[in-house]
């Protein structure tokens, strides 16, 4: 894993394998622009499905779940936005919104035991 951008708020982790990022914090309209960079970075980077490991997310706003939304829509034919250890609020989120029925997203929820 390599450090692509980290503040007091958020940080992102490039990974491979699986390709794709980490996110660590918030993401909010401040600082959105930064995941947006490493999604770009890392889906030129690779074949095969991108994913997004949001597990240690604190909170993600409209803005940053739309980053993800905008990133899934733009990704290369037959390959995947994947989120990883998605919150059943999160999930709601995306729901209410719509967004789970856009091609190329996909939503793995958070395994509980």
């Amino acid at each position: 894993m390599s450090v692509d951008y980290t503040d007091s708020v958020l940080r992102v982790e490039r990974t491979s394998p699986p390709l794709g990022v980490r996110l660590f914090g918030e993401v909010d309209l401040d600082n959105c622009a930064h995941v947006r960079s490493a999604l770009v970075a890392q889906s030129a980077s690779g074949t095969g499905d991108l994913y997004v490991d949001v597990s240690s997310l604190n909170f993600i706003d409209v803005a940053g779940i739309r980053t993800l939304v905008e990133a899934a829509v733009r990704i290369q034919p037959g390959r995947r936005l994947v989120l990883r250890c998605v919150s059943e609020d999160l999930c709601v989120l995306v729901r209410l919104a719509g967004w789970d029925r856009v091609p190329g997203l996909v939503l793995e929820k958070v395994k509980t035991g």
